[in-house]
């Protein structure tokens, strides 16, 4: 059986000695450094998790911006390209209208230069049907 003497008490206190000597010396000043690390901890991550938050906000910001920014400059080439389009149209219709105003005096100078002929061919054809017929007549 088991006998109890008076070691077994004086290793029953000594142990109980020891467990709060450790507790005051090293438990709790240990539980202290934990307890502020895990705070620590939580805190920093409560720091990065708004740091994220604030990063994603930025980038949405970016990306509204340069959603923004394409649909501005895809109106702005839409504007150029109808903007070039009529100024193509304009500057086509002028050319055409030149084109038709030059027809028209090469034209009209053809027909004074034809008239201009046909006189000049009517004044030298009088003279040369008369030498003609003068030759015709005179051999009969």
């Amino acid at each position: 059986m088991l006998d109890i003497d008076a070691t077994v008490i004086i290793t029953f206190a000594l142990v109980w000695i020891l467990v709060i000597v450790l507790s005051k010396v090293f438990f709790k000043p240990l539980r202290k450094v934990m307890d502020e690390r895990e705070h620590r901890l939580k805190g920093d991550l409560n720091k990065a998790q708004s740091a994220l938050d604030e990063s994603a906000r930025r980038l949405r910001d970016v990306e509204n911006g340069l959603r923004a920014a394409r649909l501005e400059a895809e109106d702005i080439r839409n504007r150029i390209e109808l903007e070039a389009l009529r100024e193509k149209s304009r500057l086509a219709a002028e050319t055409g209208a030149a084109a038709k105003a030059q027809i028209e005096q090469a034209r009209a100078a053809f027909e004074a230069e034809v008239d201009r002929l046909k006189s000049e061919l009517r004044a030298e054809a009088e003279p040369l049907a008369a030498k003609i017929e003068e030759k015709l007549v005179g051999r009969s």
